[in-house]
């Protein structure tokens, strides 16, 4: 068996390599092949410098999610308006035409008497015009015109067969009344569908609030993690530069002999591993840009840049107690506020149900005028005689033999919807409670660890500067500088990690508070809303709906 002669250095080597942290580097460096690979030598778009300001304003006019809450918005308040038109008079009006012809039998014929005749001959024209009203309390009311153009052969001679006496105009004005005295009975039956539609509207524009909040809140979250990986990348392009100087500094000194080859390779891992965390770094910036990108609806491919996050988060001072926070948060909050609207929702549900469990029983009455005459003027001369009234006065009683089946069950899910409704609130409520005292709990933790961090930050520089001193003479090694830079870099990430975090968790605390679009300039109320519909509706009045476009494939190969 051949012997293996080992040489110190590669001895050095393989420990090196053997060490978790720096087969932690080998492993990184191998993945980063490998992705690097597999993604080809795209060019990366270019960037473009963006403010929180203006990326408000793009989020607010360009996002397709608070268009469609918009759109939804609309759709609920136009719904409302239509079943506002259950009052709207109905014109009611009609024509038709008899044509009769029978024999008259013995006791039609003595009915006729002296004029009788073997057979009736009739040719009438019904004419009738009104107009219909639904009233407050669910009466129906219906007030109008009947003509009757009335021709037969009553009357005619014997000797004229088919022949018909002259014409007779039959009339009548008056009106009719149906008034509801148990089921539908009422202002609160009747407008029952138009306060739930109300109510709908009300859902719709507080969802609509809520659409634009959670789009700001989230476009302004991934804004600071744009900024935090920018900075993570500012860090380790600072970092890779330290240890690039520290591996050529290793590197002279090895030539005139006052360093060793394991210096070196120290070094080198350390380059190494910086230089696949700033890919790293540089590949989250990238996610965080496109997903920026998306919040307005902007593609990141073709001649598009990325975005640039230039503002700098800072420090707030809210002087804001918890229980005005709870307070904001119930009035303001559009969950809590959408739960609430739906349990009036229910409640009004429930007692339009209820109603309608009753038995129907209807109030019917009609009073009018008659008036007969050779022509029309002559027919409607007899109203202003009021010679010949006519009314009538009943009720009519109906009553579902099985007590009620489709409408007792759907009082039972009426009710239950009620329960869960109530539940859907009082989970808000708590959640309410909750999410304050955990943004509060996140704000207070970040500032102290920015606090630390910063401490970490001073202490680790001075340490630094030390070591690189000592580096420069050769009375300390490579590896111990590395670590030192590495936990520089470390902290000075967790330092804007904490600054990050702290604007993300007052971020949380505005929304659940419901008052991060008041904070932004960008609350809304239902004159605002209409104001938006009208020009959201103005741009796209003349729009056709097409089919999407299909997706390019940019990587499949060219047909021959």
């Amino acid at each position: 068996m051949p012997k293996i002669y080992w040489s110190s250095t590669r001895f050095e080597f393989l420990k090196i390599a053997l060490f978790p942290w720096n087969r932690l580097v080998i492993l990184t460096l191998i993945g980063s092949a490998l992705n690097y690979g597999s993604q080809g030598a795209e060019a990366t778009p270019p960037e473009s410098p963006l403010r929180l300001n203006e990326l408000r304003r793009m989020v607010l006019d360009q996002n397709d999610q608070i268009q469609m809450r918009l759109q939804d918005a609309e759709v609920s308040e136009r719904l409302h308006r239509a079943e506002k038109g259950i009052f709207e008079p109905q014109l009611v009006g009609g024509a038709e035409y008899f044509d009769t012809s029978r024999p008259n039998n013995r006791q039609q014929s003595a009915q006729l008497g002296f004029f009788a005749r073997p057979f009736y001959l009739e040719r009438n024209t019904l004419y009738n015009a009104g107009i219909e009203f639904l009233l407050g309390t669910g009466a129906k009311l219906r007030t109008g015109y009947m003509l009757r153009d009335l021709n037969n052969n009553v009357g005619a001679a014997e000797t004229t067969p088919g022949q018909l006496m002259g014409q007779q105009y039959e009339s009548f004005a008056g009106l009719n009344l149906t008034q509801p005295l148990l089921k539908n009975a009422g202002w609160g039956a009747t407008t029952a569908k138009i306060r739930l539609s109300a109510i709908s509207s009300k859902i719709a524009f507080h969802e609509y609030r809520r659409q634009i909040l959670l789009v700001l809140a989230s476009a302004e979250a991934a804004y600071w993690d744009l900024h935090l990986a920018q900075e993570q990348v500012r860090i380790g392009t600072d970092s890779l530069a330290t240890a690039q100087k520290i591996l050529k500094d290793n590197q002279a000194r090895l030539e005139v002999g006052k360093s060793s080859e394991l210096e070196v390779m120290q070094a080198q891992a350390g380059l190494a591993a910086r230089k696949a965390k700033l890919d790293q770094a540089q590949q989250t910036a990238f996610d965080y840009a496109s997903r920026i990108s998306s919040l307005y609806s902007r593609s990141i491919g073709g001649q598009n840049s990325l975005p640039r996050a230039v503002d700098v988060p800072e420090l707030l001072e809210d002087s804001t107690s918890k229980i005005e926070s709870y307070t904001q948060a119930f009035r303001k909050n559009p969950d809590y506020l959408i739960r609430a609207e739906q349990v009036k929702q229910e409640n009004l549900r429930v007692a339009y149900l209820k109603n309608q469990r009753l038995p129907q029983l209807d109030l019917k009455a009609s009073y009018g005028l008659n008036g007969l005459g050779t022509n029309v003027v002559q027919s409607m001369d007899d109203w202003a005689k009021r010679e010949y009234p006519a009314w009538s006065l009943g009720f009519e009683f109906r009553v579902p033999l099985g007590g009620g089946i489709k409408e007792r069950n759907e009082l039972e899910a009426g009710k239950l919807g009620k329960i869960r409704a109530l539940s859907a609130l009082k989970e808000a409520e708590v959640q309410v409670f909750n999410l304050v005292d955990t943004a509060l709990r996140k704000i207070d933790l970040h500032r102290n660890s920015l606090t630390n961090a910063r401490s970490v930050i001073g202490f680790h520089e001075k340490l630094l500067a030390a070591q690189l001193d000592r580096l420069a003479v050769g009375s300390v090694d490579s590896r111990l500088v590395l670590e030192t830079e590495e936990k520089l870099s470390e902290a000075r990430a967790a330092a804007v990690d904490s600054m990050v975090m702290e604007r993300k968790a007052r971020l949380e605390l505005e929304a659940v508070r419901g008052t991060l679009l008041l904070a932004r300039d960008a609350e809304v109320d239902l004159f605002e809303l209409r104001k938006r519909t009208e020009e959201f509706l103005r741009k796209n009045r003349d729009k056709k709906v097409e089919e999407a476009p299909s997706i390019p494939v940019t990587n499949s190969p060219k047909a021959p």
